[in-house]
């Protein structure tokens, strides 16, 4: 079977774009404070629904990650904020008919968020990202076969929350968005008339703590 990888000058130029997007810019902010300076780790719900041949099916799973970013505010009047982030979204088992899939995923993303100053230590803000998915496909079917597919996406989200300042330097975040991971690569098992692939979408909430000025 013929793999549909994103092809590698795709990935190397997505994930670059990912990375620059959030700290290429920083370098201004950088140069003036260090405290532009911010990371987030952060647990996450992950509410996902596979698109599969004949239906979906719908699942929640528990992830995590992290995200470094940067302040515009600090060095301009651009109240933006820049990150890079990993995610691991989870592993959640997805079945339509008499096939499962068995997917795990994980996400770097470049991120861009708009802060909605209220001039109280609560800071709703909205925005998005582009990067990269790694899917971990292993499918299965009732009659015993399976076979198991890895695959690299083009991802996004859009979204926003809220941040909760607790002191100059720490604030909760508790964010929404909706997260495209893209299709699992198609398979084919012998038990199967058609190619088993799945199209993994997901609403996810996140809570994460947001440490600054270092």
């Amino acid at each position: 079977m013929k793999k549909r990888f994103l092809p590698r000058n795709f990935q190397i130029l997505s994930l670059s774009l990912a990375l620059s997007l959030a700290l290429g810019l920083a370098a201004p902010a950088a140069a003036q404070d260090f405290s532009s300076f911010y990371v987030t780790p952060k647990v996450m719900s992950s509410y996902q629904k596979a698109e599969m041949n004949g239906g979906s099916e719908k699942g929640s799973v528990l992830g995590l990650g992290v995200s470094l970013g940067t302040d515009l505010s600090y060095s301009s009047s651009l109240p933006i904020r820049l990150e890079t982030e990993y995610l691991y979204h989870g592993n959640q088992t997805f079945s339509v008919g008499n096939v499962n899939h068995d997917i795990s995923a994980h996400t770097i993303m470049g991120n861009i968020f708009l802060d909605l100053q209220t001039d109280t230590e609560f800071t709703p803000y909205v925005g998005g990202g582009l990067g990269v998915a790694y899917l971990n496909d292993h499918v299965t079917s009732l009659a015993g076969d399976d076979t198991k597919d890895k695959r690299w996406n083009l991802a996004w989200n859009l979204g926003g929350g809220i941040a909760w300042g607790l002191s100059e330097s720490l604030a909760l975040d508790l964010g929404y968005r909706y997260m495209d991971l893209g299709k699992t690569d198609g398979s084919r098992l012998a038990s199967q008339p058609t190619m088993a692939e799945a199209d993994l979408t997901a609403h996810e909430f996140s809570l994460g703590l947001r440490i600054s000025g270092f």
